[in-house]
């Protein structure tokens, strides 16, 4: 749901759904630290991002790659690795809330 969450919420709301669910203001209210890390692996540079939970559960995703390293930003590569870590969150709040957590 991370990739358009504030359509989708938008949709929710005039389709009137009410019932319990997952938001991106929930995930954010658990987060207590986010860090980016860069490393090079094969030739091949690459950003990971470490979103820690209120819970100390870190969640990493996908990193950020380039194809060529002369479009590298760091700025670009935190906001795409960020983004996949994020979504990795969705299911495991999901989890989470279904499990009464």
């Amino acid at each position: 749901m991370a990739k358009d969450c504030g359509k989708v919420e938008e949709m929710m709301r005039e389709k009137g759904c009410t019932g319990k669910r997952v938001t991106k203001e929930l995930i954010e209210s658990r987060i207590v630290e986010v860090d980016y890390q860069t490393v090079v692996i094969a030739g091949q540079k690459m950003m990971y991002c470490g979103i820690r939970m209120d819970n100390g559960f870190v969640a990493v995703g996908k990193p950020a790659t380039c194809i060529d390293p002369a479009n590298w930003r760091d700025e670009i590569g935190q906001k795409v690795s960020y983004d996949n870590s994020f979504e990795e969150l969705w299911k495991l709040e999901a989890y989470r809330m279904m499990s009464g957590q």
